[in-house]
């Protein structure tokens, strides 16, 4: 009997950007389990206006629930028989989004973000979202801002997802004439880096929360000169969540539109890439004084690939089943073991990593 979990999906026409996503999500363990004990039923908000009336929640655990509770027959590699046809799900999100109704090719990231963003809002534990008013918190220290910040988030955003993968972002804005600085907390769901260059390879946070000057055409008001301003600002990561998910910007298009997707042939941003797959030790990197002492160690469990050119290509998965401890690649309805750890899970083709603290 084959592990369970390790099904593969089938390619309905060009859904394989779908079915990478949808892979490496099925084994974030801890939303796995969450989904595969029940608890998203009592928690289903069918009544939340910016929630898709709880189908888009339903779809996906269903599809989990077929993934990780039905022993497959022992099949030879690669042969694809038994694979799941997630046909449910697909016709759900269409109906949701337009970009999802057809069947082109489209950005396994804007798959990624929808379908976390319809969790979450279809299993808010929040039935009616109160008004909520940020106070004036000028120099305070950054802790106390930090928490109030993130209070009032919840206040209005409490769900499976939300404990599992949003942390929190430090964002400061200096001005260039004053030298004013407003520091502002907001939630995150991913971190998007740049690739990194060929002589580094390694794949650095670093690069995101370089200081960064913003040109004339993102001015910002700033509130001691009384006038919109050229302006620095840095991120930086006040705290991460459970579960971390990184994306290489390996797209050069600004548009996220299916237009847009199709038409950047050409535009993307080849380049072999380095990240552990144990032991990526951010605790020097998060700024928030628990997560220092306590530590904020994460490992590899799913890995997105992309190959060829942005208006097309192919998408994959790799992803460390929880049962057996093995790595697995998913390419639609195929799965194979992968035996070489350290050469065939990261790759040049990863587009988003998946770790676990």
């Amino acid at each position: 009997m084959k592990t369970l979990g390790v099904t593969g999906l089938r390619n309905l026409g060009n859904t394989c950007f779908m079915n990478s996503a949808l892979q490496c999500l099925s084994n974030a363990l801890p939303l796995t389990v969450y989904l595969l004990s029940n608890r998203w039923v009592s928690e289903l908000n069918v009544d939340n206006p910016l929630g898709m009336r709880g189908e888009v929640a339903t779809a996906y655990a269903k599809l989990v629930q077929t993934l990780w509770t039905h022993n497959h027959p022992t099949l030879g590699p690669g042969t694809g028989l038994g694979a799941v046809a997630p046909t449910h799900f697909k016709e759900t999100i269409g109906r949701f989004n337009s970009l999802f109704a057809g069947y082109y090719q489209q950005d396994s990231q804007e798959l990624l973000g929808f379908l976390l963003d319809g969790l979450h809002e279809d299993l808010n534990r929040v039935r009616k979202k109160p008004y909520t008013e940020v106070p004036s918190m000028e120099g305070q220290p950054d802790v106390l801002v930090a928490k109030t910040m993130w209070d009032l988030h919840l206040q209005r955003n409490n769900s499976i997802i939300v404990d599992l993968f949003q942390g929190q972002l430090k964002s400061s804005v200096k001005c260039t004439h004053c030298s004013n600085v407003s520091v502002t907390f907001d939630p995150y769901m991913f971190l998007s880096l740049p690739v990194p260059d060929r002589r580094q390879r390694l794949v650095r946070l670093h690069a995101f929360t370089k200081i960064e000057t913003l040109g004339e055409e993102d001015t910002w008001y700033c509130p001691k000169c009384q006038a919109m301003r050229q302006v620095h600002k840095k991120l930086e990561i006040w705290s991460t969540p459970e579960l971390l998910v990184l994306h290489l910007k390996r797209f050069s298009s600004g548009s996220r539109h299916m237009s847009s997707f199709r038409a950047a042939v050409g535009n993307k941003i080849d380049g072999l890439v380095a990240a552990p797959i144990t032991g990526l030790d951010l605790s020097g990197k998060v700024l928030q004084p628990t997560l220092q002492q306590e530590g904020a160690v994460y490992d590899l469990f799913a890995v997105s690939n992309h190959f060829g050119s942005m208006g097309g290509g192919h998408y994959t998965a790799n992803a460390k089943n929880a049962l057996d401890g093995h790595w697995y690649n998913f390419d639609d309805s195929s799965t194979q073991r992968i035996h070489n750890i350290e050469t065939d899970i990261v790759t040049s083709s990863v587009y988003f990593l998946f770790y676990r603290r």
